[in-house]
């Protein structure tokens, strides 16, 4: 049995459940297996959500391909690689159950925020190389996780609506203030 097999039930059960929902056991059984090999593979649930996270949040080659093309531009690309990854079939299923997890626990609030912190925008901020990297990742992330919020749970029209790119377009050059102006 593939740690990857289980980690997929984990997915579609975190985001049709929400985290309080899921249950270690519950994965095992619609994996077929004891609830002894998820613990072995993910320790804890919570280690299992954070692995579940890490492919629902994280678009592949983030930092290579947002400092791709004019520094003055790597806002508008970062928020178009965030949308475009979500917006793939399943993704936003998925995220929407994390997302929706968010607000319901603490634990998972903390999973998502030090994902996205310390392994996604963290990385990004750094290799832009001004100051305050913690800062900016804090504030693009925030920014990134209301309006993920908007678009994939409360599903606010005006928001839904957009593509990738004209999200990206709108709300832009504010992320490129975050991660390169000057932060007062």
């Amino acid at each position: 049995m593939s740690h990857q097999l289980i980690l997929e039930i984990a997915r579609g059960q975190f985001a049709e459940r929400g985290y309080e929902g899921t249950t270690v056991r519950t994965i095992a059984q619609e994996a077929g297996v004891d609830s002894a090999l998820v613990h072995h593979f993910f320790l804890t649930k919570e280690g299992l959500f954070e692995a579940a996270v890490r492919g629902a949040l994280q678009p592949p080659d983030l930092v290579e391909r947002a400092m791709k093309g004019p520094r003055g531009q790597v806002g508008r690309r970062t928020v178009e690689l965030f949308f475009s990854h979500w917006d793939e079939p399943g993704s936003a299923a998925r995220l929407g159950g994390i997302l929706r997890s968010m607000t319901a626990n603490d634990m998972a609030a903390d999973a998502v925020r030090n994902f996205l912190g310390d392994q996604v925008i963290l990385p990004l901020a750094q290799a832009l190389g001004h100051s305050q990297p913690e800062l900016r990742a804090a504030m693009v992330g925030s920014h990134l996780i209301g309006l993920a919020t908007t678009r994939y749970v409360y599903r606010v029209p005006a928001i839904a609506e957009l593509t990738a790119a004209g999200l990206a377009a709108g709300t832009g050059k504010a992320i490129q203030t975050y991660l390169t102006g000057v932060l007062a």
